[in-house]
């Protein structure tokens, strides 16, 4: 229990908020994509990524039409991203996983790829 209040406080916490400020920037590409995808699949001409921004702004609410469908976007990312450094850091301490064994994997990985293995 102490690992994971450890892991809770000292890693998942603090990480979230970038996550979901990550979301809220890459929301409103998403959501046009999205969009642009699904027009492509209704029969009659699909509609450009321009043509769906233009619509968007038209509406009722402006810009804020650009962030719909963010909340339910950012609980997903507060709980994916909390997911994976929970693991990551509870598997790494399970394992006595330390620092210097990540820099040695990750210059193994830098020697492999110059070709001096």
């Amino acid at each position: 229990m102490h690992i994971f209040m450890s892991l809770l406080t000292n890693n998942i916490i603090p990480q979230n908020p970038q996550g979901i400020a990550g979301a809220f920037v890459s929301h409103p590409a998403d959501l046009i994509l999205t969009l642009t995808s699904a027009s492509s699949r209704e029969e009659g001409e699909s509609k450009d990524w321009k043509t769906i921004v233009q619509e968007l702004l038209d509406a009722d609410g402006g810009i804020l039409n650009l962030y719909s469908g963010f909340p339910a976007r950012a609980v997903f990312f507060f709980l994916v991203i909390g997911l994976q450094f929970f693991l990551y850091d509870y598997l790494k301490s399970q394992l006595g996983v330390g620092t210097d064994d990540l820099t040695l994997v990750l210059d193994v990985f830098y020697a492999v790829r110059q070709g001096l293995l």
